[in-house]
């Protein structure tokens, strides 16, 4: 505040003073004309400052009405909804984007209270999570949902704060509409499958988690297509993916308040359901196979396919809900192995199972450093002459802790693992190993097969590391063979390139279990092979099945007629033989001969010393 009024009311008062006392004498009335003049010089001092005072107030005033003015153009130019209510929540103020995010006009505001903006269940959530926090901090942010004019809703993010000094509240809000669709299509991508648009893995692993905090009954089925592979081998994925959109729509006629639907990847599908009862949840597995095995019709073509389920409860199987999908992928694997188009309870038997494929594993990758693995040999002969024709090796395995552990358990595992790689290459050089000493001995070899797996098959250096063997231990390759199984076939693309590789290199090769596998007679006229063995339970009802009979007998033609080699295998009885040899069947193996033996038995029962190599 300036002194200009001040200093021209003193002034003018001392001016004056001066005209009219110098009329006076001074002399004779000195405390008179002092007391004048301080009474002027106040008087003029008082008037003065009441109009700085004024005029500053008025600058004051001018500049506080401009600055109002400037903040209430920036409110109203502002984006966001700004609002500002008294002690009671009524509106006293809001700005132009506050009344376009709620559809109401200023004065309609202005008899409005905030508790309007809200649904009932915004206004509780509001009052129980909000107000507390507003009322013990001075503020509080979060989200919550809008309710316009007309009844919609919408996000929003909001921010209120107590005004200082006053019992103002002033609140700011902000529409996350775009932002939360953009939130929903990530969660979408991320929880659910693209295909079938059904929950994936992620969201099913956040539903158990809510499930074991809540400690609910919660029961878990793992539903499995058989064959389904099939169809896109054969059709095309085009099919594949139409048919699992299909399932998928089927299951979901299933969901309600106890029954989500979950699909995890290619054709597994999940269901949760939270309902305890053993009934409910049985007929769910039954009403689900047998609605899954009805037709489907794609692109015009009817599909069949049946449905495997593995089923595993919390807490009946299992007191930990992360075990559900291992355990209940454990029982499919059993419902599997029992014929497919069932179900399988996780229980106590398959358990046990699981325990016992864990210890193998276990001890199986150690199988190779602690020299646990042995080859057995069971010899091949021709069926009119009974000559010796040549052995197929197979492996055995014992183990401390386990003891004798058979093929058809561990080979599986080894399988699953990628341990087979490894064991079938010690196979290959354990074998040829042998032939080379009894090469040295001077006996006179024959052919010997190894059975080579899928998985061998897909290592690439595998024909270069049975030619580095043969070489090394020098060895012809007319005496070595590789055995595959039909099923091999179904990877016809991975292993021709392989077969035909081997075949170059002068190996035999030789097709196991035909007429097990879904081979064509197309496939196996393509296949670079010398041999077909036909697969030991076709020999073994060829006593009591006149149907048995002429398939066995139309196999070996069909060997015959490709010009190949044709082995009959499971050879048990006499009988067997007499009928094999009625069927024209020229070579053959089994326990009616000999069962799988060591090398120094072999040495001692079929080699002579005294012959020299061919």
């Amino acid at each position: 505040m300036k002194y200009t009024w001040r200093i021209i009311i003193i002034a003018t008062l001392v001016f004056a003073n001066l005209i009219i006392f110098s009329n006076l004498d001074l002399e004779q009335y000195p405390i008179l004309v002092l007391s004048l003049f301080i009474a002027n010089v106040s008087l003029g001092w008082f008037i003065g400052y009441q109009l700085d005072k004024y005029v500053f107030s008025k600058k004051e005033f001018d500049s506080t009405q401009t600055t109002l003015i400037d903040y209430s153009h920036a409110l109203e130019s502002v984006p966001l909804g700004i609002g500002i209510t008294n002690e009671k929540g009524q509106f006293e103020y809001v700005n132009k984007a506050h009344q376009e995010l709620y559809g109401y006009n200023a004065e309609e505001f202005l008899r409005k209270s905030w508790t309007d903006c809200y649904s009932k269940d915004g206004n509780e959530q509001l009052y129980n999570e909000a107000i507390p926090l507003f009322n013990r901090n001075g503020k509080w942010r979060g989200e919550t949902l809008g309710i316009k004019k007309d009844g919609s809703t919408f996000p929003q993010e909001i921010i209120l704060s107590k005004i200082a000094g006053t019992p103002k509240t002033i609140c700011v809000v902000r529409d996350i509409s775009e932002q939360q669709q953009y939130i929903d299509y990530i969660k979408q991508v991320a929880e659910y499958n693209d295909l079938t648009h059904l929950p994936n893995r992620r969201k099913l692993l956040s539903d158990i988690s809510k499930s074991k905090e809540e400690l609910k009954d919660t029961s878990l089925l793992f539903i499995d297509l058989d064959r389904f592979k099939l169809v896109n081998d054969t059709l095309g994925h085009n099919y594949g993916d139409e048919l699992l959109i299909n399932v998928a729509q089927r299951l979901l006629t299933f969901q309600n308040e106890y029954l989500n639907v979950y699909h995890l990847g290619g054709d597994e599908f999940i269901t949760l359901i939270h309902k305890g009862e053993q009934e409910y949840i049985e007929n769910a597995v039954v009403e689900i196979i047998t609605l899954l095995k009805e037709p489907y019709l794609i692109f015009g073509k009817e599909i069949n396919l049946t449905t495997s389920i593995g089923v595993c409860r919390y807490p009946e199987h299992t007191d930990n809900h992360d075990d559900l999908i291992k355990l209940a992928d454990t029982a499919l694997y059993h419902a599997k192995s029992d014929g497919k188009n069932t179900y399988k309870f996780f229980s106590e038997n398959i358990k046990l199972q699981l325990d016992r494929k864990a210890e193998i594993e276990i001890e199986l990758r150690k199988v190779l450093q602690n020299g646990e693995l042995y080859i057995n040999y069971q010899p091949k002969f021709n069926l009119v002459s009974s000559r010796l024709v040549g052995f197929e090796a197979l492996i055995r395995w014992r183990n401390p802790l386990l003891g004798m552990v058979s093929p058809a358990e561990f080979i599986p595992i080894a399988e699953e693992t990628g341990l087979i790689v490894d064991i079938g290459k010690w196979v290959i050089n354990q074998v040829l190993l042998q032939m080379s000493q009894w090469k040295t001995k001077g006996y006179s070899l024959v052919k010997i097969s190894v059975n080579v797996s899928q998985k061998q098959f897909r290592d690439n250096d595998l024909v270069q590391y049975i030619e580095s063997c043969l070489a090394f231990h020098k060895v012809d390759a007319q005496f070595f063979e590789v055995e595959i199984t039909e099923s091999l076939i179904a990877d016809f693309m991975v292993i021709i390139p392989q077969l035909t590789a081997i075949k170059g290199k002068g190996i035999g090769i030789s097709i196991d279990d035909f007429g097990t596998g879904y081979s064509s007679l197309n496939f196996i006229n393509n296949l670079p092979i010398d041999t077909l063995k036909i697969d030991q339970s076709f020999v073994r009802g060829v006593l009591n099945n006149e149907k048995n009979s002429s398939l066995l007998k139309a196999m070996i033609d069909i060997g015959k007629t490709l010009k190949l080699d044709v082995v009959a295998e499971g050879i048990e009885t006499e009988e067997h033989l007499n009928k094999l040899i009625e069927l024209n069947c020229p070579l053959g193996q089994g326990y009616f001969f000999s069962k799988p033996i060591d090398a120094l038995e072999i040495e001692t029962i079929y080699f002579n010393k005294n012959e020299t190599l061919s």
